[in-house]
Order: C-alpha cells, then structure tokens, then sequence
C-alpha cells in the first residue's frame, strides 16, 4: 500500500471509534509510557498537542508536571527568509510550558505555545520524545502528515530518546518507508510495546 492509501485506511479506521474509547486507550498508553524506564530517568519531555482522533497528551503531560519533569511541546514557525531566497521550509521548534493556558490555536489547528511567554528548550539534546504519527509497523517504520517536521527535527537533534505513541489500529505489519524517516526508538499503544 501507498502511503497515501494507508493514510486514508487509518482516517477510517478512526470513525470506528467512539471518543471515550480513544480517551480510554488513551489513558492505558499514558499507563505504559510512565513505566519505560525512559521516562522515569528523563528530566524534560518533549510531547506534542494532539488533534482529534490522536492519542490524548493532556493527562501525560500532567502526570510529568506532577513527577517534576519539565515539558515542552512543539510550535511550528517560520524561520527568517534570507534576502532574494524563494523557498523556506517551516520548522519546529520546542517550548516549555508550565501550564496550558499558554497554548492557543496555531498550525493545523494544534494548540501551540506562545513564543512570547515560553522559553525556547530546543538545546535540551537529551530530552524524551514522544511523538504522534498516522500509521506504524510492527518495526516502527513511522508516517506521519507529510509535513516532515519530526523527521527534520531528529535528523538535527540525534541525542534524543524518542518514544512514539499510536493507537494499535494505527500498526501495520509493514508500511512504505523513505530514506529521511527516523523511526522511535520504542512504539507504545494501548496493548503492547515495541522496542
């Protein structure tokens, strides 16, 4: 399968779904993300702002707060054009955020941190990330929307730990991969871990 056509299986898979069962398994992944040891020696965490149908961060990010790691999620920005320079690829960028009321809607319709009041944590190498993505396989091969961002962004921060998180639904037993995609280090869903 393409991975245009998995994309499309994976928005209808997740029709199938009542939201309190994605809250629920939401939960159960949340459940197993805080006994990787990973997690338990990390000291920042990067996660992410979910949109609808994915994997719920919310009561994780709580859960980190309430163990007294610092968090960042990420905004996608635009880098400052060089003069007479045409093509310019938008970036993401992690920010600390204390609380959620620093977040309003950008990119995607995501809630994002503002820049103004959140301290940049990008120079944070060793921090855990944990990422989202549309479909995975069983060898953690990893798409996601297409914009790249992740793929970009551990391309250039290669120290991190990465844990991505999906619903089991959203596993293949093999998907298309391209030379640039990095997969996590460890896949959890509400069922199992793969490592």
């Amino acid at each position: 399968m393409e991975k245009k056509e998995i994309r499309r299986l994976v928005a209808e898979r997740k029709k199938e779904y009542t939201g309190a069962r994605l809250t629920q398994w939401s939960k159960q992944i949340t459940g197993r993300l805080l006994e990787l040891p990973c997690w338990q020696e990390a000291e920042t965490v990067f996660a992410y702002m979910d949109m609808p149908g994915e994997v719920k961060m919310r009561d994780f990010i709580r859960r980190c707060w309430e163990a007294g790691k610092t968090v960042a999620v990420p905004k996608i920005i635009r880098p400052e054009t060089a003069k007479g320079s045409s093509t310019v690829l938008k970036e993401m960028r992690f920010f600390r955020i204390d609380t959620f009321e620093v977040l309003s809607e950008g990119t995607m319709h995501i809630m994002e941190p503002d820049p103004e009041r959140c301290e940049c944590l990008d120079c944070e190498e060793d921090a855990l990330i944990i990422m989202p993505g549309v479909a995975f396989d069983t060898d953690r091969r990893r798409i996601g929307y297409g914009g790249g961002f992740y793929d970009r962004y551990l391309a250039e921060h290669t120290d991190h730990p990465t844990v991505a998180v999906a619903f089991d639904f959203q596993v293949f037993d093999r998907i298309p991969s391209d030379e640039q995609d990095i997969r996590p280090q460890i896949l959890v869903t509400e069922d199992r871990i793969m490592q």
